[in-house]
């Protein structure tokens, strides 16, 4: 009997790309699979898919009427496999990517012979344009692998995972299907690892497709108000795995702002790109009437507070908040230039591994390298810098 379920959800797609990713599938070298097509309110697709799979007895294809989304579509087709108790592991593969011979056996293979605690297996992938042409060289592919090569901890920060997985169905009985477009695989994989373990294979097992015309990540860059969407459920899913797994916050940045301009708001985005989110941004609202409220609330993310102190003075407004901070680092933000999409990554790190003398990291002139600030402490905190807490409290308030 088949032990493996695959679904494919599909919406619009070129027939060209649609054939060679299910020819992919169907020309595995583990064949005992099952694998269900979702046709996601586009009959159009119906006569390709028709014309590839009609003679397999593998496949089903379902179709749907209205076109509701990948995550429905994923629904859908995982509820059809879920109801086979033969079905032990389970995956979703793309309408546009390029599966290699050994992708289900390769991916297969690790799960069965694993531990029980092993719910799910991932490996690298390769990066193809349009055209199926490698986007990168050996030098960068290996950095990809590095990049993949994490513990299970580092899914809190980044989607290590990527576009080549596979679980067991007995983890995914325990959460709920697939949700919140569109970083559906991300928040699903968070979910499913709060019940196991994860396992790396450091070989290339797919072709993944960059922007390819009808691809999510193509439509999330056509403009800034797609991307807000994506990043907002990117730190959603993050900032609910977190609170899932009683993780507390690493880190409070104080923003003091006198108005809600199109410079602040840049600002604002900036500090939201950091690769580093265990972070709650206080955002300390100067402005008389607090114009910069309407502006900067246009801006969704789940780490945000707002607290209003009309035409309050900065300083003493620092003061009133940053007491009530209880997170082990903090940072003052807003003057000083935009940060590098790494720099909290980088700063935490070094603060978390530095001895207790050293009350805060900053990058030294030029943004060359990190470096740690020793006793005594400075008259008056240094923006963009990152302190242990009680340490800028000892510089705002003297001794603590």
């Amino acid at each position: 009997m088949p032990d493996v379920g695959i679904v494919m959800p599909v919406y619009k797609q070129k027939p060209s790309y649609l054939r060679a990713a299910i020819q992919s599938v169907l020309a595995q070298t583990y064949s005992n699979f099952r694998f269900v097509i979702v046709i996601d309110g586009a009959p159009e697709v119906a006569d390709v898919i028709d014309e590839e799979v009609r003679h397999d007895p593998r496949v089903k294809v379902i179709p749907c009427r209205k076109n509701q989304g990948v995550a429905k579509a994923l629904n859908r087709g995982f509820k059809e496999l879920l109801a086979d108790p033969e079905i032990l592991y389970l995956t979703w593969v793309s309408s546009d990517n390029l599966y290699y011979p050994q992708f289900i056996r390769l991916l297969r293979k690790e799960l069965l012979q694993g531990p029980e605690e092993l719910g799910l297996a991932y490996s690298c992938f390769r990066e193809i344009d349009d055209e199926g042409r490698p986007l990168h060289d050996e030098a960068v592919q290996a950095q990809l692998r590095d990049y993949q090569a994490k513990p299970k901890e580092a899914l809190l920060d980044f989607h290590i995972i990527g576009v080549s997985f596979m679980y067991k169905s007995r983890y995914a009985k325990l959460i709920e299907g697939y949700g919140m477009e569109p970083v559906e695989d991300y928040d699903y994989v968070l979910r499913l690892t709060d019940h196991c373990e994860t396992r790396y294979i450091p070989v290339e097992l797919i072709d993944y497709r960059v922007n390819s015309p009808f691809s999510v990540s193509a439509q999330l860059k056509n403009s800034s108000q797609q991307h807000r969407r994506w990043r907002n459920a990117f730190q959603t899913a993050k900032f609910q795995a977190r609170r899932r797994r009683n993780i507390p916050m690493e880190t409070t940045v104080l923003f003091p702002v006198r108005d809600g301009s199109p410079a602040t708001v840049d600002l604002m985005e900036n500090l939201l790109e950091q690769y580093y989110s265990n972070f709650q941004l206080l955002v300390v609202d100067l402005s008389t009437g607090q114009e910069a409220v309407k502006p900067l609330s246009a801006v969704p993310d789940p780490r945000i507070r707002v607290i209003a102190m009309p035409g309050m003075d900065e300083k003493e407004a620092i003061f009133r908040v940053a007491h009530t901070i209880e997170t082990p680092f903090a940072m003052l933000y807003g003057k000083g230039g935009m940060l590098y999409y790494m720099d909290l990554e980088n700063m935490s790190k070094m603060l978390r591994k530095a001895d207790n003398p050293n009350i805060s990291v900053y990058y030294t002139v030029g943004h060359e390298m990190v470096a740690f600030r020793n006793e005594p402490a400075l008259e008056e905190p240094v923006y963009h810098e990152l302190y242990r807490t009680v340490k800028l409290l000892e510089v705002l308030f003297g001794s603590v």
